[in-house]
This record gives structure tokens, sequence and C-alpha cells, in this order.
């Protein structure tokens, strides 16, 4: 099972531990590190050239998606209900 989060970029979802709102997500100074910490260890993958609109975070990366968290959840469950076909 995959999620496409934009452009060229498609991951499993299994890897996927948390979405977030990008804009709820940088209110909090300890998320705005984390992110921070990210960017120096080259971990963070800004997806597209529009305004990001999530935060996906996986065990390995951390993405900004141009898609909307209510879409990329859709995505995922599709992508689950696909494979139980």
């Amino acid at each position: 099972m995959f999620i496409h989060l934009g452009e060229d970029t498609i991951i499993r979802t299994a890897e996927v531990i948390a979405i977030f709102d990008y804009d709820l997500f940088n209110q909090e100074q300890e998320n705005q590190l984390f992110i921070e910490n990210n960017k120096l260890s080259k971990r963070v993958v800004d997806v597209g050239e529009a305004s990001p609109k999530s935060v996906i975070i996986t065990d390995e990366y951390v993405y900004f998606s141009p898609f909307s968290p209510s879409t990329l959840r859709r995505r995922s469950d599709q992508s689950i209900t696909e494979q139980s076909k």
C-alpha cells in the first residue's frame, strides 16, 4: 500500500508514523525545533513547489506535502480498501 504525497514522491503507508496539518504543527516551538534538527540531518523532503499543507513523519524522513492531511488520509484509506479486494 502506498500514498502519493505529490510530484514524484510515493511512500509506503506502513512507513507513516503521523500526518499533521502544516500550519498547526508549526505553531509549537518544539515542533519547529524538530523540523530544524531534521533539516540539519538532511532528513526533510519538501514535495512540490506549492506551499506545504501537511507534515508527514516517517522513521527516516519528514515530508512536506502540498496536499491536505484529509486528502492524504483519504488516499491512504483508498489504498487499503483496494488491496483488500
